[in-house]
């Protein structure tokens, strides 16, 4: 069982690396919104189905990343449905990680701390609250995100209370990037503007928290 556990991990992994390697190598040149649109279809149920796809491929490569999902959704899809569909990506990519820390085991905390030290600033956090040590290393982004996903699986950290606080987290991100999507083909309206306004006080906001954090540290 152990020996399954870890096998599961090398598999996946394998598998996103070959569809990653065909669609770049068909494709001619790197993954970049132009490229997920041209690889998702006109029809609507498809398209959504060909995004979340791309989302999971995104859970274990940094080469995609989920800013360039958020705003391609923004611009295939009406804004609701464009924020349904990133919510939904999120919550796919924040799973699979998830899943294969909860497979590999707890030692792979003991790996991921050793590699990341800011590792152990979440696992004080972890002791006062699971939800809010989520919530904030997703909104203030000092760890990778996969990795940060692999960690509370490993950690077999509440799967419900882990996705509702990793969704959380992220909204504002998801929120302003998809919705700068939409508008990028108007991109000297008044909308466009105030969105991409937001979207810059959410990385500047991020970053003073980060700052703030680890000088309380």
């Amino acid at each position: 069982m152990k020996k399954l556990r870890k096998i599961i991990p090398v598999i996946a992994i394998c598998i996103i690396g070959i569809m990653l390697t065909v669609i770049v190598k068909k494709s001619g040149h790197p993954l970049t919104v132009d490229t997920i649109i041209e690889y998702t279809p006109d029809n609507t149920l498809l398209a959504i189905v060909v995004m979340l796809t791309f989302f999971a491929l995104k859970s274990l490569t940094v080469v995609l990343p989920l800013s360039v999902l958020y705003f391609a959704c923004g611009m295939m899809f009406s804004p609701f449905s464009a924020l349904l569909v990133s919510t939904a990506g999120l919550a796919v990519t924040i799973t699979i990680p998830y899943l294969i820390g909860k497979y590999a085991g707890k030692q792979t905390v003991k790996s991921i701390c050793e590699k990341y030290p800011k590792a152990a600033q979440v696992a004080v956090y972890q002791h006062k609250n699971n939800f809010f040590a989520c919530f904030i290393t997703r909104i203030v982004g000092f760890l990778p995100g996969d990795i940060v996903s692999l960690y509370f699986g490993a950690c077999d950290a509440p799967y419900a209370e882990y996705l509702a606080a990793g969704i959380a987290g992220s909204m504002l991100s998801i929120v302003t990037t998809t919705l700068l999507g939409e508008k990028i083909n108007n991109p000297f309206s008044v909308e466009f503007l105030i969105i991409l306004l937001c979207r810059i006080a959410v990385s500047v906001g991020a970053i003073v928290v980060n700052y703030v954090m680890n000088h309380r540290k």
